[in-house]
């Protein structure tokens, strides 16, 4: 049906896969167009049928999550992967977001939250849930972001580089920023420069990590 999220599940348990059909054949704008049971079949079901959201089990048998979301991206680089946990870990999470996942999300989540998460990644956001933010954000030592650096918190961020920490958690790339914004990539770079040393981050992704964990993307 024209306008539908089209959603593959995959998933290693046929229960697991049948209830997150039944979940999903419930929301309007939301179509299950396959499922898979394992890695290779995932791979080649993405590839034949190149799905706006992929479901995609983090313990698939046969190929690992990892392995299977890299060679689905290069087959369908449209295709946004959330991956879906039984024990969410926060020492992966980072892992599977620099992998290409937009989403990272409980077995144990409201049904709720599982269309948030799919209609929020097919915007083109990045979703993981906020209580899974701050396991992370302790376990990386960012639960402080002015550690080491007395003067470096959120609060002291201008309202230009809320607005550049906004956009870089939707995933927008500085040339994309810029053009929102109505400024020049030079002064994305300078901000998003000045937003790391505030919150006392090294890279790009973790910006983006600090902020969906307080809510602003």
């Amino acid at each position: 049906m024209e306008g539908q999220i089209r959603v593959l599940i995959a998933d290693g348990n046929r229960l697991h896969r049948e209830g997150l059909r039944l979940i999903l054949g419930q929301e309007d704008g939301i179509e299950v167009v396959g499922e898979a049971v394992n890695g290779v079949q995932a791979i080649k079901i993405i590839d034949d049928l190149k799905p706006d959201v992929v479901l995609l089990d983090t313990s698939l048998p046969e190929i690992d999550a990892i392995d299977t979301l890299l060679p689905a991206r290069q087959k369908s680089p449209n295709s946004k992967a959330v991956m879906l946990a039984q024990d969410a870990d926060e020492t992966v999470i980072f892992e599977y977001l620099k992998a290409g996942a937009k989403g990272y999300l409980s077995k144990h989540s409201a049904a709720s939250d599982l269309v948030k998460c799919i209609k929020a990644v097919h915007r083109g956001e990045l979703w993981v849930e906020r209580k899974l933010m701050s396991r992370y954000f302790d376990h990386e030592g960012l639960a402080n972001p002015n550690r080491g650096n007395p003067r470096g918190n959120r609060e002291q961020l201008t309202p230009r580089e809320h607005e550049v920490l906004g956009l870089l958690a939707t995933g927008s790339t500085n040339k994309e920023i810029a053009r929102k914004l109505f400024i020049s990539e030079k002064t994305v770079k300078c901000h998003v420069n000045s937003i790391f040393k505030k919150l006392n981050v090294t890279r790009r992704l973790q910006a983006v990590l600090y902020a969906i964990g307080k809510g602003l993307n």
